[in-house]
């Protein structure tokens, strides 16, 4: 998919060529609170899809958790090593929250956490080059507070005397515009005044790669695979791997976020879409039950039919909290795999097969 717009020229043109994430754009100045910065020491780092496996680990056992902005429980890959991993009794886990997710339910301790509407931050857009501040609107609630100032009286408690953890969110707002020295002084002003900003790109601006050619390299030696070449789905040792698996959104929900305040329940939740034609060979309906398994579990969803599916596939909708799914036990990331991809330590969420049986 990177190397199609090369083949065609498109990169050579401003706005053309492939956007994965604007994240990395040059104005935005994470150093303000970067680890490589703060952190005094080297610790290890591992990739949060393999955390079934650390939290299952015999050799120096991971004895602390502290989770915040997330919900492994229900958005890790290999969902049943990860539940078997947060019920450890010798595991003190911590949770930094606004409800009671699946996640929580593990909790040694819930810290409560406040929405955006109390607490400061500086946002920065998915896909495009805008930015804002957001300032709150009230109080924290109760004794909920930001992930920011939770962590920052953490570290006091634990005898951290860096200074930079006795800035406040606003301080942290500023430090980051003062930064970001590709923006215009008029343009931090807006910012600072509340209004959303689309931050300028060069008029020179060109995409760049950081190959030694500052060049897309289709053909790349120092690699051990040195083109790209079509991989067949992974296949586990246990099923045939007869269906591929999607796992698409739900527009009434954002990964496992929101739902806690599903609004429309009239339209099915996890489910099981099929092709027809592979409905009719299970021998299964609408409506019916059936088991999805691999390697990693099993899952069982009803069935409901869908000309556009391709035949061979299954595809499932939202990642959806333990509350909705129609198996009493798991949800879909039981099915998924922490397997690595070969470069780079990405997920393979989008890699899985599975078999499925009528029940």
């Amino acid at each position: 998919i990177t190397c199609l717009p090369a083949v065609v020229g498109a990169y050579e043109t401003l706005g053309g060529g492939l956007l994965s994430d604007a994240k990395g754009s040059f104005y935005v100045n994470d150093k303000v609170m970067s680890w490589d910065v703060h952190a005094g020491k080297v610790v290890p780092m591992v990739p949060m899809v393999k955390l079934g496996e650390i939290l299952n680990q015999e050799e120096e056992p991971i004895r602390c958790l502290y989770i915040y902005s997330s919900n492994p429980a229900i958005t890790a890959p290999d969902q049943n090593l990860v539940r078997q991993g947060l019920a450890r009794e010798d595991l003190y886990t911590v949770v930094h929250e606004r409800f009671l997710t699946d996640t929580a339910k593990y909790a040694d301790i819930v810290l409560p956490a406040t929405s955006s509407v109390e607490a400061d931050d500086i946002y920065n857009s998915y896909g495009h080059y805008t930015s804002a501040i957001g300032y709150k609107a009230i109080e924290p609630i109760g004794e909920s507070k930001s992930n920011w100032d939770t962590i920052r009286l953490i570290a006091k408690a634990m005898g951290i005397t860096d200074p930079f953890f006795d800035k406040t969110a606003l301080d942290l707002i500023h430090d980051t515009l003062d930064g970001a020295v590709n923006v215009p002084a008029e343009l931090k002003e807006k910012l600072l005044q509340g209004e959303p900003v689309e931050m300028p790109v060069p008029n020179n601006y060109k995409m760049t790669f950081k190959t030694a050619s500052h060049k897309i390299e289709i053909l790349n030696p120092i690699l051990a695979e040195p083109l790209p070449r079509y991989v067949e789905s992974h296949s586990d040792t246990v099923a045939k791997g007869e269906f591929a698996l999607i796992n698409a959104p739900d527009l009434r929900i954002l990964d496992s976020s929101f739902n806690e305040r599903v609004f429309d329940t009239s339209k099915p939740m996890m489910g099981a879409w099929l092709n027809p034609i592979d409905a009719e060979r299970l021998g299964v309906v609408e409506g019916d039950l059936v088991r999805l398994y691999n390697e990693q579990g099993t899952l069982q969803m009803p069935v409901y039919l869908d000309e556009g599916i391709s035949p061979k596939t299954v595809v499932s909708y939202g990642v959806w909290w333990q509350r909705y799914s129609s198996d009493p036990r798991n949800s879909i990331n039981a099915l998924t795999s922490s397997r690595l991809t070969d470069y780079a330590e990405g997920s393979t969420f989008y890699d899985v097969k599975v078999d499925i049986t009528p029940l």
